[in-house]
């Protein structure tokens, strides 16, 4: 038995008569399925990321203004500050000076010029031996002109008596027998002056030892 005439499925390339494509017969569409194209997506436009906005640019142009014209006022406000207090320190300097230094060389000058006074002791050495300390006691022998109310003088440089004072009470120590003494009203402004007890000779002393006080003059061993 025959085999049966098999048909092809497809027509081959030669098989196929070219069409010929006319004005008035646009040439008919294929057949055959299409041949599978490549997939490509689609490009996405690029965008740079944001760059995160500042606290400053958050603000409003006025807000900013404001701001810097506060500052700008508080530099402004201490600056003139400083100067001021500098300029107060300066002016008030020759102010203070001058009011102090006239009242400082017034009281000076009236130092100067006020009479003053000191003080001291004369000790009798030996003398008193059979009494006890703190008894009243008097020169003695070559020593009688010392004894309460001796006289105190006090000359200055040119030998000008200047002061007149008086021994106290002599009183027995270890030493012998002291007397205190103070004078009065003594005469400024001279280079030294000299202190005599009756007429033993004089002691010279400056006029700052004097107006310290606490002179100490001995007689005897």
């Amino acid at each position: 038995m025959p085999a049966p005439e098999q048909q092809p499925d497809h027509p081959s390339a030669t098989d196929l008569e070219p069409v010929q494509e006319t004005a008035g017969n646009p040439a008919s569409a294929p057949t055959g399925p299409m041949p599978a194209m490549p997939y490509h997506p689609p490009a996405m436009p690029y965008h740079p990321p944001a760059t995160p906005a500042s606290r400053w640019s958050r603000l409003s142009r006025a807000t900013v203004l404001a701001i810097g014209a506060g500052l700008g006022a508080a530099v402004v406000g201490a600056c003139w500050a400083g100067m001021s207090l500098a300029d107060g320190n300066e002016t008030n300097a020759p102010e203070a000076a001058a009011s102090s230094s006239p009242s400082a060389t017034a009281d000076q000058a009236e130092d100067t010029k006020t009479p003053f006074s000191t003080d001291g002791t004369l000790t009798v050495a030996g003398v008193g031996a059979d009494l006890d300390s703190g008894e009243l006691c008097s020169g003695t022998g070559g020593y009688s002109d010392i004894d309460l109310g001796t006289q105190v003088t006090i000359t200055d440089a040119a030998g000008t008596l200047v002061a007149v004072g008086s021994l106290g009470f002599g009183q027995k120590t270890e030493q012998g027998c002291e007397f205190p003494f103070t004078v009065d009203d003594i005469t400024p402004g001279s280079k030294f002056y000299t202190v005599e007890i009756s007429h033993r000779g004089g002691l010279t002393k400056t006029e700052d030892q004097l107006r310290e006080g606490e002179l100490a003059f001995t007689l005897g061993d």
